[in-house]
């Protein structure tokens, strides 16, 4: 079958990611006979028009949706992208009878609420490289069943009821490597990274890479068990080192790469292992990775130095030992400040990633939290984000219902934060915060607010937070709800399903 995969990614900052989940996917369809075309929308500042163009030149049997995020995650300058990925959806309806599927983290985070609001004609809902080819082979032969396919997401077209698939397997990633002929060439331009990354004045051409998927930390706010799963699966460090190779003879642009794992080093036997083979095979190319402060040794520093690692970003969420036992984070200040020395005497640069005003983290602890890193820390970069999105099915989200900040059926789909009342109703701390980010070089509060109040881009955001939940009552309205089937109805795998037009909120 032709298929056209449309990465709907527009996030620059702080630098533009490569599309690697849809390159995965592309791998796995070609691998399977099907002929793949890529349109990248970063790329395109006039999407829809592109998204014509693209279907008018390839004319796909499908069209697979690839959602990063469903907005930016960010407090202080929140977007979101329902709206430009259900007007695709219309897109390709208006013009082709394609079959339209869903997939990506995004998707998979909120896979309900996004198939209700986008109707396409199918979803799946993590790990996609397995469940993209069964679907495919459904569709194009008729064989199999529907209900076999790991995290579908379907309206079942005899009995009209909305069905959800559990996750039925793991993909096995020792044998996935992704297509990276896909990916644009713009993304190893230097001066493309070099115009977002506010971090460094050079920023090289670089190539990403995944060495395992899953976790087993269990941090309030994480969903990555509904994009990759609980438990670690992994790739042979010695395959680790040949697709990092092989990557950077196909493109020779390539200077540095990234290991965009969760957390690398979690396990911190494997990622040692992963750095031992980098060492042995001589590799001697300059990377990144992030990295848990829970699991950080003398050792291990050394050997990340060793083979070549020139930065970190450190997930340390909180310079607070009261949100990070709220966070479930797994360790204290005490340990930050550890793992902080350690990296100062080594040559790996290092960053720690914060959220501001999480649970606990009022007016008080957020002004001593702020101080924390100049009076113990001596770090290359701080990032921070104020606040923190609140997802469905975290402890985060139950902590946001306990004290009050959302209701029990507040609708996370739409972009929705965790940020202590008390808070937004202080000026004075706020703009605090904002000056101390201002002041020290190297700490930014996404990406600098300049002479910005950050009290009035609170409340600001506030109001548009707002407005966006308004929006989406309003497109809602007259569209009909997905229905749950009742317990023990037979769901009829054996109708031929094809493509037809479903109601889907105004644009």
């Amino acid at each position: 079958m032709r298929v056209l995969l449309i990465s709907t990614n527009k996030i620059r900052v702080p630098r533009p990611a490569l599309p690697i989940g849809v390159a995965y996917i592309s791998a796995a369809l070609k691998a399977a006979g099907h002929e793949v075309h890529m349109l990248d929308l970063l790329w395109e500042p006039r999407e829809l028009k592109a998204v014509l163009t693209t279907l008018q030149e390839v004319k796909p049997d499908v069209v697979g949706i690839a959602i990063r995020n469903l907005d930016n995650l960010t407090f202080i300058d929140p977007v979101f992208f329902g709206p430009i990925t259900h007007k695709i959806v219309q897109c390709v309806r208006k013009y082709t009878s394609a079959y339209v599927v869903m997939g990506g983290s995004g998707f998979s985070v909120e896979p309900k609420s996004m198939y209700d609001y986008a109707r396409p004609d199918f979803g799946i809902a993590g790990e996609g490289e397995e469940a993209i080819v069964e679907l495919l082979d459904y569709l194009k032969t008729g064989n199999g069943s529907l209900t076999t396919i790991s995290g579908l997401c379907y309206v079942d077209p005899a009995t009209g009821y909305f069905h959800q698939n559990p996750p039925l397997g793991k993909v096995n990633v020792k044998v996935l490597t992704p297509d990276r002929s896909i990916y644009d060439p713009r993304y190893f331009e230097e001066t493309v990274a070099a115009a977002t990354d506010l971090t460094r004045d050079y920023q090289p051409a670089i190539e990403t890479l995944q060495t395992k998927r899953g976790c087993k930390l269990h941090c309030s706010y994480c969903i990555i068990k509904k994009t990759e799963g609980r438990g670690n699966r992994f790739k042979e460090p010695r395959e680790v080192v040949e697709e990092i190779r092989m990557a950077m003879l196909t493109n020779p642009m390539v200077r540095e790469f990234e290991i965009v794992d969760a957390t690398f080093n979690y396990p911190l036997d494997y990622a040692m292992e992963v750095c031992e083979e980098i060492v042995r095979s001589e590799l001697n190319v300059p990377w990144y990775c992030q990295l848990t402060p829970n699991a950080v040794t003398p050792e291990f520093v050394d050997l990340l130095e060793r083979a070549n690692c020139i930065r970190v970003d450190l997930g340390t969420d909180s310079f607070s030992d009261a949100s990070l036992e709220t966070l479930m984070k797994g360790f204290d200040m005490a340990k930050v400040a550890e793992v902080d020395l350690l990296l100062q005497k080594s040559k790996v640069e290092h960053t720690h990633c914060v959220f501001l005003g999480g649970p606990g983290e009022g007016s008080r602890e957020l002004r001593e939290s702020v101080l924390a890193p100049i009076k113990y820390l001596k770090p290359k970069q701080i990032y921070a984000n104020l606040g923190i999105r609140i997802l469905s099915d975290t402890k985060l989200q139950r902590i946001a219902i306990k004290n009050g900040l959302i209701e029990e059926d507040h609708n996370m789909f739409i972009p929705t934060f965790y940020v202590e009342p008390e808070l937004l109703d202080d000026p004075g701390t706020l703009n605090f915060v904002r000056d101390l980010y201002l002041q020290n070089k190297n700490w930014y509060l996404w990406w600098g607010l300049k002479g910005q109040d950050l009290y009035l881009r609170s409340k600001e955001t506030i109001k548009r937070v707002e407005d966006m939940h308004k929006e989406y009552r309003h497109a809602m309205q007259g569209v009909k709800p997905l229905v749950m089937p009742p317990a023990r109805i037979p769901i009829a795998t054996q109708v031929r399903f094809t493509p037809a037009a479903q109601e889907a909120p105004a644009a």
